[in-house]
């Protein structure tokens, strides 16, 4: 058993691979810059230009934005390998369409330099003239073009403005350099021919490596909103979300292994029917209208019992003791706890009664009786374990929901958990909290299933996962 559980460990490397590069695939296509988002108030607080591009930098650098993506890139010779070292984003990704058209770096980066050099000597002009503010337009243009046909019209635009303009020479002489750029890129995006391909290699210090060493070492980056380390956004969500899943998982086994087994030795006798006319209801109900009704009945003073004062916890801080935070609110996990378990509970029994069913019809059931064996013998030795494959295979997959919550039964009851969270990291646009959190409910997925198979060769040793 031990060395197929290795190989099942081993066979679920790669998966879990795929799913961390789909994850942060989408990480890199969400929108927003998050340099921006963080440090927005930071970046803004200078004037000088060059001050904040440099500010811009540092800022990426620490949230390792500064590094390529991937281990290795498939591009072509048009793009040089240093192209993820330009900032902002929307800087880069005008270049990069530029060198795309034109598929000679060199030439893109040469009129950009151009592009800078004006710009310095065109912020040389005195402010006191009335047309600074059209050149300053004017030669924004340069700035957001991407395509190299716009291009004539940017420079016919300044060249329209500095001509009301008193005589600079080094101005003048800045702009026919930029001529000469431009018509550079023009010639050579109509004379471009078929892309060659380019493999860059970039080793381990990149992102991808950075997020996900990061990700089994607890760093699982900033909250976009509330500019903390993720680690600490999920624990204080994490505990509240495995006492109440944790919990209603537990009792609901518990009590429907017992009522499954005493529903099948009672098999069409009254305790048989009625029970499962009322399990049945119980799982026709909606959990947020289950959830809806206890509130009405027990934790509203005008309409119900009012046993409960309120229903909203307070939130969990992981310096407080856990315990004592569960003595604290105690009285108001009961509704929450009952709802899931009410849902789940018809679930495993209801299926528990079934599959007890069925082994109780198996021929080596009928040997046993026909030895000799008490039906407490028949139960307990012989069908018990086997019937408990269904409610592992269910186990299995509800392990993950110990963990990430249940959004209706959190959201319905004001719940901090895991389940809030999530809705409330997308809602936000708060990408790097959503990510972490579907990262996690893949990694508990396939633990889930490693825990199945345990329990599966606990129920029946005559389980071999061993090649003979």
């Amino acid at each position: 058993m031990l060395r197929y559980l290795l190989r099942r460990l081993l066979l679920s490397v790669p998966t879990l691979l795929v799913i961390s590069w789909i994850i942060f695939g989408l990480n890199k296509c969400a929108p927003g810059d998050p340099v921006l988002t963080i440090f927005g108030e930071d970046l803004s607080s200078g004037i000088d230009p060059v001050g904040q591009a440099a500010n811009y930098r540092l800022k990426a650098a620490q949230l390792g934005l500064d590094r390529p993506d991937f281990y290795f890139s498939l591009t072509t010779t048009a793009y040089p390998d240093t192209l993820y070292r330009i900032f902002p984003p929307l800087r880069r990704q005008r270049l990069s369409r530029l060198a795309g058209q034109v598929q000679n770096w060199p030439l893109v980066s040469q009129y950009e330099q151009q592009v800078s050099a004006t710009l310095k000597h065109a912020e040389q002009v005195p402010d006191s003239l009335p047309q600074k503010a059209q050149l300053r337009l004017a030669m924004g243009n340069f700035l957001l073009i991407e395509r190299t046909e716009y291009l004539d019209t940017a420079r016919h635009f300044v060249r329209k403005v500095i001509a009301d303009l008193p005589h600079n020479p080094a101005f003048s002489k800045a702009l026919d350099s930029l001529d000469a750029a431009v018509s550079a890129l023009q010639s050579a995006a109509s004379q471009k021919g078929f892309p060659k391909p380019a493999f860059y290699w970039y080793g381990l210090n990149n992102q991808y490596h950075n997020w996900l060493t990061g990700f089994f070492s607890g760093r699982f980056g900033l909250s976009l909103i509330s500019k903390k380390p993720v680690s600490e956004e999920l624990m204080a969500r994490l505990m509240p979300t495995l006492a109440l899943n944790g919990w209603a998982i537990l009792l609901a086994y518990c009590i429907a292994i017992p009522l499954g087994i005493r529903m099948a030795r009672r098999q069409n006798r009254p305790f048989d029917r009625q029970g499962k006319r009322l399990l049945l209801l119980l799982y026709s109900f909606p959990a947020f209208w289950m959830g809806g009704l206890l509130i009405l009945c027990f934790a509203t003073p005008d309409a119900g019992l009012f046993w409960i004062n309120g229903i909203s916890l307070d939130a969990w801080t992981p310096g407080e003791s856990f315990l004592l935070w569960m003595g604290r609110n105690a009285n108001k996990l009961i509704l929450p706890v009952l709802t899931l378990l009410l849902h789940i509970l018809a679930v495993l029994t209801l299926q528990m009664r079934s599959s007890m069913l069925d082994v109780l019809e198996q021929d080596y059931i009928k040997t046993a009786r026909a030895k000799g064996l008490s039906e407490s013998a028949v139960y307990g030795k012989h069908a018990f374990r086997n019937a408990l494959f269904p409610l592992i295979t269910i186990f299995g997959g509800i392990f993950p929901a110990i963990f990430a919550g249940s959004l209706v039964i959190e959201y319905l009851f004001n719940f901090p958990g895991m389940g809030t969270k999530t809705q409330a990291a997308f809602m936000d646009r708060d990408y790097p909290v959503l990510y972490a959190i579907l990262m996690l409910a893949a990694i508990l997925t396939i633990l889930g299933s490693l825990v199945a198979d345990m329990l599966y060769a606990w129920a029946d040793p005559r389980v071999r996962f061993e090649k003979r």
